[in-house]
């Protein structure tokens, strides 16, 4: 079970790496009035991989 949850939580890294990158490249080639939009929805994106990191791993495993 704990391999899953690494499969799971390294996917998520991965995808947070990504709006992280997302991030820099729109302070770097976008005004900020149109940046606004932009850092909405990567911050969204952000909060929703960390809750998902926080419930994948405080879930107890499941017995069979």
């Amino acid at each position: 079970m704990k391999a899953i949850r690494f499969a799971i939580s390294a996917f998520i890294l991965v995808l947070v790496w990504l709006c992280v990158a997302g991030w820099i490249w729109t302070a770097n080639h976008q005004v900020p009035s149109k940046a606004a939009a932009s850092y909405i929805v990567l911050g969204i994106a952000i909060l929703s991989g960390l809750i998902g990191l926080v419930a994948v791993w405080r879930r107890p495993a499941l017995r069979s």
